[in-house]
């Protein structure tokens, strides 16, 4: 195992088969978040967009008759070929594989109107990496471009969320999805939990980073209030370059 594994072990776990890669529950919340967000991102059949942190490729499965393309990237070998299969015969989608340490994210394509980053950068090593995350995109998408980071995890989870969680996935009829898939997790994958700490080992992105980083670069930054995901504690990010 190379150092960065050894300092951020999320990146060893996603890069395995495990059982949120092929989640009913999962597909079905990337449907909801594209639905509660599309007044905001507006998507069209011109859009080039990019899905970073593509997982399985539920985006852009839901996605690729909507709008012009969509570049599905990953740092995970196992996320890589599973839609690198699942999208070989779909002519608008391309999948690429990007370093851990995002040295190489200019290979995902140049020109694109919207960039979705879900459930991501809580699992990258250091703020340094969301930066550098933040600084690749803007190199890559064009003015007035969006970038949405959705579901930012953190470990402050109170008993009323726990409420909004089940309420949300019985209005959004992914409750017995839900019900399932944590229940696997807990028989099935004691390395997830293990490695969760109960959402202590994901990186902590304070708001005031985010207002730092708006300033440095120039870009405009908009937490977004409504609750987008199941985990009502998670915070939503929209930046636009």
């Amino acid at each position: 195992m190379n150092k960065l594994n050894q300092k951020n072990p999320w990146i060893e776990y996603w890069s395995t088969d495990h059982i949120w890669s092929h989640s009913a529950f999962w597909r079905k919340q990337m449907e909801v978040f594209i639905r509660l967000t599309s007044n905001i991102m507006d998507y069209s059949e011109t859009d080039t967009i990019l899905d970073f942190g593509c997982g399985s490729g539920h985006f852009a499965e839901i996605m690729s008759h909507r709008i012009g393309s969509i570049v599905c990237a990953d740092m995970s070998e196992n996320y890589i070929q599973l839609c690198a299969n699942k999208f070989a015969n779909v002519s608008n989608v391309n999948v690429v594989e990007v370093k851990p340490d995002l040295s190489d994210l200019y290979k995902v394509g140049t020109a694109f109107n919207k960039v979705i980053c879900f459930s991501v950068v809580h699992y990258f090593p250091d703020i340094d990496c969301v930066t550098r995350f933040l600084k690749g995109i803007q190199n890559i998408i064009v003015p007035g471009g969006k970038l949405l980071i959705g579901d930012i995890g953190n470990n402050k989870r109170s008993l009323n969320d726990y409420i909004k969680a089940v309420l949300f996935t019985l209005r959004q009829g992914m409750f017995l999805d839900a019900l399932r898939l944590m229940t696997k997790v807990t028989l099935s994958d004691p390395d997830y939990s293990k490695i969760k700490q109960g959402g202590n080992s994901y990186l902590h992105i304070p708001d005031s980073y985010f207002m730092d980083i708006s300033r440095e670069l120039g870009i405009e930054i908009t937490f977004l209030s409504s609750q987008l995901t199941v985990n009502s504690n998670y915070k939503h990010v929209l930046v636009e370059y």
